[in-house]
């Protein structure tokens, strides 16, 4: 297991860190509310939870993207031990009933996307698969209670050349992960990287034990009785380097994007993203998540994510994408059509 950033090159880090923060610029309103475009009929529901959190459902079947809620501060990642916050996630779960939901997706084992799912899991989506690599599953280990709920990514991963394999969740609903990296923080460094090789038998207790894994994009396929796809998602939850995140051409050729969720944080420590991702996918309508800052309280005012220019990270999407894309703010709601066959 790679040990937590610690001693003279953490500082260094958090120096750098909250130089970025300090200097950091409000945008404009997001997306707020609901957006319904279903026009009354078929539609699938994408709720956004803040950070790298979804509530994808459609006709009563749910995928949750994994949610975040307690947020430490940034003193506290850096220097102190951090936990979840289980009053903060049990009260901003509370309105969102997932008690159905088939499968949790981590993409990488980073506190701010594994942390809280333990809790999520145990008390509001018990009957809920979680899928992700085994860096996360073993963090998760013995203390989570989650061992005989988890499905592992590791070696059915598909790229750009091949697919992957799908795991299935009921009858209609499938994910394919999809290799990936995680990309740099800033300057080339990314933090909390390395895998976790031995079951843990307590929690991390310092976000440099979180570590990131073998990370997965994934694709998301709601299905209808037939087996043919209804509605179609691609979700990631860090920003990677093309050809990593990328999906298979050949299931893009077959079944479009209907839908791709982007992450814009740290975008320009990568080369080619978004316009990669939008090549490869071509997607019908895009929504960004992570995007915003989780070192403060999560009902507290947001600034962008640190180390990311969001207004740059939208001219350049703007350039290659013509299609209808949002930056949501917490708690907004989209209802997008599904116009399939079988939809």
């Amino acid at each position: 297991m790679v040990p937590r950033l610690v001693g003279v090159r953490g500082f260094l880090v958090l120096i750098g860190v909250t130089f970025v923060l300090a200097c950091a610029s409000r945008l404009g309103p997001g997306v707020q509310g609901t957006t319904d475009l279903s026009g009354g009929g078929a539609a699938v529901e994408m709720t956004y939870l803040g950070a790298g959190g979804w509530v994808m459902d459609l006709d009563g079947e749910q995928v949750l993207a994994a949610p975040f809620f307690s947020n430490p501060s940034l003193l506290q990642t850096g220097l102190q031990a951090i936990e979840a916050d289980t009053a903060a996630v049990d009260r901003f779960m509370a309105p969102y009933d997932v008690s159905a939901a088939r499968v949790i997706l981590i993409g990488h084992g980073h506190y701010d996307h594994a942390m809280d799912v333990p809790r999520v899991a145990g008390s509001h989506a018990a009957e809920a698969r979680i899928l992700a690599n085994r860096t996360t599953a073993n963090l998760f280990g013995t203390w989570s209670g989650l061992a005989d709920r988890l499905d592992v990514t590791n070696g059915f991963e598909g790229d750009e050349e091949r697919a992957g394999e799908w795991f299935l969740y009921g009858p209609r609903v499938r994910v394919m992960p999809l290799k990936s990296r995680h990309g740099p923080h800033f300057e080339g460094l990314t933090l909390f990287q390395g895998t976790a090789d031995a079951m843990r038998q307590t929690p991390p207790g310092h976000a440099g034990e979180w570590l990131d894994g073998e990370t997965v994009a994934f694709l998301i396929d709601f299905l209808d009785d037939e087996s043919r796809v209804r509605y179609r998602i691609y979700y990631q939850d860090a920003v990677a380097a093309a050809p990593w995140g990328l999906a298979p051409r050949s299931l893009v050729d077959a079944d479009p994007v209907d839908l791709a969720i982007l992450v814009p944080a740290t975008f320009d420590q990568v080369e080619w993203h978004p316009e990669a991702l939008i090549d490869n996918l071509r997607p019908a309508r895009v929504l960004l998540g992570h995007w915003e800052d989780f070192f403060v309280p999560f009902d507290a005012p947001k600034h962008s994510v640190l180390l990311s220019d969001m207004r740059h990270f939208e001219r350049r999407l703007g350039q290659v994408f013509e299609g209808p894309w949002w930056r949501p703010d917490i708690g907004s709601v989209f209802r997008f059509p599904v116009n399939r066959p079988g939809g």
